[in-house]
């Protein structure tokens, strides 16, 4: 530890403060790792309304229609798929005449807003401005460095906002994705969610 009496090293700690001021951290998504995850995110985010781009209905899986990866299969993967024509869904039935529907047919999906990433943020405004004066002090008077501080505010932020995904209990899910996830927490199905977050340092 270097003591602040006596110390000298001006040079290397404005050097240190001056990337303070050339770098940000940018918390959250990063599309190039799964643009689909990121369109479910924005949308839970912000809230959307959905309505079919071709044809005249939405698919909504259920539980049978989930694959492998966790991650709803298309109707064109599930062999032998009927329509019904008494009800707006998609089943199929076996030799034993066991039906089991794997999508409702709907007009149009309203997703309300669920910020978890907002609410990370400024909830904990505190925490992030203490972990910033304690990083320039560092800076200042123990040899510490801009890289250090960047990459503890983006740490901290990452963990933050997976507990506010994770805590965040309203609104609720509709009744079909309660079904198809087994679960009713709104942003916990299998947990890719809250691993794809991440951060990363970039010039201002």
């Amino acid at each position: 530890m270097i003591k602040r009496e006596g110390y000298n090293n001006w040079d290397k700690v404005f050097e240190e403060l001056k990337k303070l001021n050339e770098y940000q951290v940018a918390v959250g998504f990063f599309g190039e790792r799964n643009s689909r995850l990121l369109t479910i995110v924005r949308a839970n985010e912000y809230g959307a309304h959905i309505v079919p781009k071709k044809g005249n209905w939405l698919t909504i899986p259920t539980r049978y229609a989930r694959g492998d990866d966790g991650l709803p299969k298309k109707p064109s993967e599930i062999e032998g798929l009927r329509r019904s024509n008494k009800k707006n869904v998609l089943y199929t039935k076996s030799k034993n005449g066991k039906i089991k529907v794997y999508f409702y047919l709907v007009k149009e999906v309203t997703i309300p807003s669920r910020p978890f990433m907002r609410t990370a943020l400024l909830e904990n405004g505190a925490t992030f401005k203490r972990l910033i004066e304690k990083g320039v002090n560092n800076i200042t008077f123990e040899g510490g460095t801009a890289d250090k501080l960047l990459n503890q505010l983006g740490t901290t932020a990452v963990a933050l906002m997976r507990q506010s995904a994770i805590r965040l209990s309203k609104p609720v899910n509709a009744p079909a994705t309660v079904d198809y996830k087994r679960s009713n927490n709104p942003l916990v199905d299998t947990g890719n969610l809250q691993r794809s977050i991440t951060y990363k340092i970039i010039p201002i």
